[in-house]
């Protein structure tokens, strides 16, 4: 039998190879070496388009999409100047370095022959050359090294005319413009036209666990004081505590033992962003004394905000540096500011700028505004509710059920003025579920009744309150009402820098002012599961389930009970941020154990970060480039400013007046101004005493000694789960050992963003030319590439077909013989108690880019 087998496999063999063949070969009859292997030096940026005329003034569709200009048909030309062809699948095409859009990666299959071209259109590559600031186009190999550039001048590009770089590098200008071809042929589209997709280092792929104690926010009492948490692709697979869930494989799945107490990331349903760079506005009430409230403070919003300070303290700080005839620094700042959250273990905040750039959209924290979970349903109003408000687009919602929520600043003040704004929602039927009412300052019983009735929510923010009017939300009164209650810190200016820290405002309020009417895990859930509620993002986030995101939280075991240890954490303790899978800042330990050294150094507390996402535009700017560069604007120093933007015509009125305003700090801890500020406003102080928060909360050790014995929480009898676990019980059933779930929105982060694109940059229209020519049939795009892809198709096919066939060959062949092959599969479970494997034993290898566009492309 052995000389029949060994014929079986012979012969099997032979006929494997007599396809192979076939397969390999596909439609090419040239060996095509890797760039590697040739000289990449070779390719070239041979020519780019900036400035592309619209159908009104008679411009190409290049790319034959059906649109008409730089939106369109903006374009980037590479050229192989070698002898030889060159494979360039998946090399990196971009503009300016740590500015502009995102790079992207060049197709599979894209083999520049020699002599040749290729042409990548904005529409595919969603790059934007700019026409008012220098920029330039880049081509780096696979491995990021970078290959060739050409680069071109601010306000410089004419109508329907191309930069051209011969081998000297010598750039001239060409119109009209040959995409895809040599100079001397003419075409009425472009030729060899290759797609570049986006990167996706901005959402989470692979899987891993986290040990600790978890508390899943879905009960007081179902802490899981040993738990672990599978993440797979962003998402939350998988929570059980000593017994492994019998429907799931652990496979090569690493454990990350984070010595910390996991929770949901904190959700932050109050703020105001884009002015959070600014420190603590350190001011008194400007008013007379007979016009100030019994408390020394403002009777409403709109009185502040003409305190003569204010425009250099507040609003000036945040155009100067976020706008663009100014430093134009609105990515770095918002990056930072979101920063300041996530310290903090926030994971998504509310009040980020309208059309947010999606070089901060598209990352680091949840813009709860943009477009998230697969839906964009939330609105916001933050000016005065006058009667004339019809809001029909909240009527509308409320009805189809399709609102998720109104955030609607309501009673921000003490006085007739601003309870009255209340009347006018329920006179205009505007009281509905969906309504999140920020701050609510001068509303009684009657009116919390009323919002208990509807299911609406308050949003408090005691720390703002105390500064700015000596007084806060009557949160008893709207906890006896019913009112669903969260918390939340409104903004740099006049609150706390993240909910973790008004936490303890909120915690110091209750037990000095209120008796201490609220729990501890009360508490929590007012930044947790109680705000994603809220939102209607209950099914999302919020809580530690399996099917919801992971934005998580880890915090250094501090004290026995776990919602008090949240609570009195302070900024050294935050172990670990997470938003969508991503591991975003915490301690340097944990990073290098989740991203490897794909992180930096946070600044102080041994800890790390990973700001640099390739995915988003300007996404390479490191952490120490936006500090630098943040930290020179904020001093507004004069000469700094008239180097960099004195030409602009409004310099003198909008510099006047600056002083070094100074970036706010992103710790609290060791902030020493912030308590500073604190300690000296009469108005926080006219009912408690606010030296008790230093006191209280953060006149501590950087680090406390580490809690080994928890507190075990009672509640209820817990109803265990089908598979003999404790809730929160797994629903999923998928098998983690690395399978694709494929199409499940985890993003991490907002992947929804604006398309700003569109705009046709350029001078006065020159009469662009209409090129006719030679009619020339069409290049469809990706012609080659999708033959070769259905020839791969094939042969795969062929080979699954083959192993078939081989398969049955040796079954009959042993099936009668002595030594008849035997095998024995076994799946061993990595995850032991004793000897768990941390992540930096795993090689990871990185997503190949993919040969369909992405689903939300247009």
């Amino acid at each position: 039998m052995r000389n029949g087998t060994t014929l079986a496999i012979l012969l099997s063999a032979l006929f494997l190879m007599s396809t192979l063949g076939t397969a390999i070969t596909m439609e090419e009859d040239t060996e095509i070496m890797p760039a590697a292997g040739r000289d990449s030096s070779d390719i070239r940026i041979s020519e780019i388009l900036v400035s592309a005329s619209s159908e009104d003034y008679n411009g190409t569709d290049w790319n034959n999409d059906g649109y008409t200009g730089s939106s369109s048909d903006q374009f980037i030309e590479l050229w192989n100047s070698g002898s030889e062809p060159i494979d360039v699948s998946n090399w990196l095409l971009d503009d300016s370095p740590e500015e502009g859009s995102a790079p992207c990666r060049l197709a599979w299959n894209t083999t520049i022959e020699a002599d040749g071209y290729i042409v990548i259109f904005r529409d595919s590559s969603r790059i934007e050359l700019d026409y008012f600031d220098p920029d330039s186009a880049s081509i780096s190999d696979a491995n990021g090294n970078l290959i060739d550039s050409l680069s071109y001048p601010a306000e410089d590009s004419w109508w329907d005319t191309s930069y051209v770089k011969d081998l000297s590098g010598t750039v001239t200008k060409v119109s009209p413009p040959t995409p895809g071809w040599e100079g001397s042929a003419t075409y009425i589209v472009a030729q060899n036209m290759v797609r570049c997709y986006g990167l996706s280092d901005n959402s989470h792929d692979g899987a891993y666990i986290l040990k600790g104690r978890v508390v899943p926010m879905t009960g007081e009492a179902h802490v899981i004081n040993e738990g672990h948490i599978l993440v797979q692709d962003g998402m939350i697979e998988a929570v059980w505590g000593d017994n492994i869930p019998s429907n799931i494989q652990l496979s090569n799945v690493p454990v990350i033992e984070t010595d910390g107490t996991i929770y949901p990331g904190l959700i932050d349903l109050h703020n105001h962003l884009h002015y959070n760079q600014a420190p603590l506005w350190n001011m008194d009430t400007h008013l007379s004394q007979n016009s100030q409230n019994e408390w020394g403070g403002y009777n409403n919003r709109y009185e502040w905000k003409n305190h003569p300070d204010y425009s250099e303290q507040v609003t000036k700080p945040k155009m100067l540096v976020h706008s663009g005839p100014y430093w134009n620094m609105e990515s770095e700042a918002m990056k930072y500011i979101e920063m300041k959250s996530i310290v903090g273990g926030t994971t998504a905040a509310q009040g980020s700028p309208m059309n947010p750039n999606d070089s901060y959209g598209t990352i680091l924290s949840r813009n709860i505004e943009d477009y998230n979970f697969g839906r964009d349903e939330i609105h916001t109003k933050v000016t005065e509710l006058t009667s004339d408000y019809v809001g029909n687009h909240i009527k509308t919602g409320n009805a189809s059920g399709e609102l998720d929520a109104w955030f609607v600043h309501i009673a921000e003040g003490v006085d007739e003025r601003s309870r009255a704004e209340f009347d006018i929602l329920v006179q205009n039927n505007l009281l509905v579920g969906e309504l999140v009412l920020i701050h609510g300052v001068a509303l009684g019983e009657n009116e919390f009744t009323q919002m208990a009735a509807a299911g609406s929510t308050l949003v408090w923010s005691p720390l703002s309150n105390l500064l700015l009017y000596g007084n806060t939300a009557d949160v008893a009164a709207a906890k006896a009402a019913g009112v669903h209650i969260t918390l939340a810190p409104d903004w740099a200016p006049s609150g706390s820098k993240s909910p973790l820290h008004e936490l303890k405002v909120a915690d110091l309020w209750d037990d000095e002012m209120l008796g201490d009417i609220f729990t501890d895990y009360e508490m929590v859930e007012m930044v947790t599961s109680g705000a994603a509620l809220a939102t209607n993002w209950q099914n999302e986030v919020g809580t530690i389930t399996a099917g919801t995101a992971a934005d998580l939280v880890v915090v250094d075991n501090i004290h026995t009970n776990p919602y008090r240890n949240l609570i009195n954490a302070v900024d050294p303790d935050i172990r670990l941020s997470i938003v969508g899978g991503l591991a975003i800042y915490g301690d340097t330990d944990l990073m290098t154990s989740l991203k490897g050294t794909d992180h930096e150094p946070a600044g102080a507390f041994g800890k790390s970060l990973d700001i640099t996402y390739l995915a988003a535009p300007e996404g390479a700017q490191t952490w120490a480039s936006i500090t630098e560069n943040l930290t020179m604007a904020m001093r507004f120093d004069p000469d700094e400013m008239s180097a960099a933007f004195g030409d602009a015509s409004d310099f003198s009125s909008v510099t006047s007046g600056m002083t070094n305003v100074g970036l706010d700090p992103w710790y609290t801890y060791g902030d020493e101004r912030y308590f500073n500020v604190i300690n000296g406003s009469g108005n926080a102080n006219a009912q408690i005493s606010m030296s008790l928060l230093y006191d209280r909360y953060y006149d501590r050790a950087e680090n406390l000694p580490v809690v080994t014995d928890f507190e075990v929480i009672e509640g209820p009898t817990v109803v265990p789960c089908d598979d003999g676990t404790n809730p929160p019980c797994d629903t999923g059933g998928t098998d983690n050992g690395g399978t694709d779930n494929g199409g499940t929105d985890n993003g991490g982060t907002d992947n929804g963003g604006t398309d700003n694109g569109g705009t046709d940059n350029g001078g006065t229209d020159n009469g662009g030319t209409d090129n006719d020519g030679t009619d020339i049939p069409n290049n469809p795009l990706d012609d080659q590439q999708s033959s070769e892809d259905e020839a791969k198709d094939k042969a795969l096919l062929l080979f699954l077909g083959l192993v078939a066939v081989m398969l049955v060959a040796l079954f009959f062949v042993s099936r009668g013989g002595e030594d008849a092959l035997a095998a024995e599969v076994r799946i061993e479970k990595m995850w032991e108690e004793g000897n768990a494997e941390v992540l930096e034993d795993v090689a990871f290898v990185p997503s190949m880019p993919p040969m369909e566009p992405p689903k939300e492309e247009e």
